[in-house]
């Protein structure tokens, strides 16, 4: 039975490739799907064929896998330049929202008082107050929400109760949950963002966090720029100068990775 590098093979030669491959140059291809990301290797594929060099290599069908493994290599290196991006955007945001909602609740451990009401079996809703605070009934429900994704299947018994400031808490929730808690603290956090709303908020968040999720899951990224601009604006709302930072990440010169196997044969590599 075809596995499934097959289909994604076949999906190729039928969709993509202007010519009849070979034996050998079927396995080279389905080789490579047992390796590599196949939704970047598809979009590679398409870009090569949708430009000018894939015209040429028409007539040329030797010629097309390291074409396409060129764009391939190119769009991994996009994504490690977007690395400085998304890093400096997610930490800016959790830090933001740990001191932030410490400072407003007075507390150093604000979602304390919703976790031990969970715990006994109430509902977050039930938590009017942290400490001398008002707690308002949505805020108290994301809280809640977000303590139980975090918890999962181990409540009460998960990582939350051990946890002694907002930077641990921030630590383990999903960049999704940010956004949450930003959205129902709006009138805390809106000065920080003015004059964008709580929706346009949201959807430069958004923005960066989908292209974010992409990434990091080896898929092709469209609209760049877009991704960097949305980061760019919300980062400098809160003083934070991405392109200083990007640029002095990549003046550093990091300590060398050293490889001990070279290529042969058998690693099927190709030139451009």
């Amino acid at each position: 039975m075809p596995d499934i590098s097959y289909e994604f093979l076949t999906k190729f030669f039928t969709d993509y490739l202007p010519f009849s491959p070979t034996p050998s140059q079927v396995e080279d291809f389905q080789s490579d799907l047992t390796l590599v990301s196949p939704y970047l290797l598809e979009a590679s594929l398409i870009e090569v064929k949708e430009g000018t060099k894939g015209a040429i290599l028409k007539y040329r069908p030797n010629d097309w896998r390291p074409a396409i493994f060129s764009v391939y290599n190119r769009k991994v290196a996009e994504h490690a330049q977007l690395f400085s991006v998304f890093h400096s955007f997610e930490n800016a945001l959790r830090s933001t929202v740990a001191v932030t909602l410490e400072h407003h609740y007075k507390h150093a451990r604000w979602w304390r008082a919703i976790y031990e009401e969970l715990a006994r079996g109430g509902k977050a809703k039930n938590v009017t107050h942290i400490g001398t605070v008002p707690l308002a009934r949505h805020a108290a429900f994301r809280i809640g929400a977000v303590i139980l994704d975090i918890e999962g299947k181990k409540f009460p018994h998960g990582p939350v109760d051990a946890m002694k400031n907002g930077y641990e808490f921030m630590h383990d929730c999903h960049l999704n949950h940010i956004r949450q808690l930003i959205e129902d603290h709006w009138s805390i956090f809106s000065p920080k963002f003015d004059p964008l709303s709580a929706a346009d908020f949201g959807a430069k968040f958004e923005k960066v966090r989908e292209a974010r999720n992409a990434v990091y899951h080896h898929r092709s990224l469209a609209g760049m720029s877009d991704v960097v601009a949305a980061a760019e604006e919300l980062l400098d709302k809160l003083n934070f100068c991405l392109k200083f930072v990007h640029d002095k990440i990549a003046a550093c010169e990091p300590t060398k990775i050293s490889f001990s196997v070279e290529a042969e044969k058998r690693h099927r590599i190709w030139i451009v």
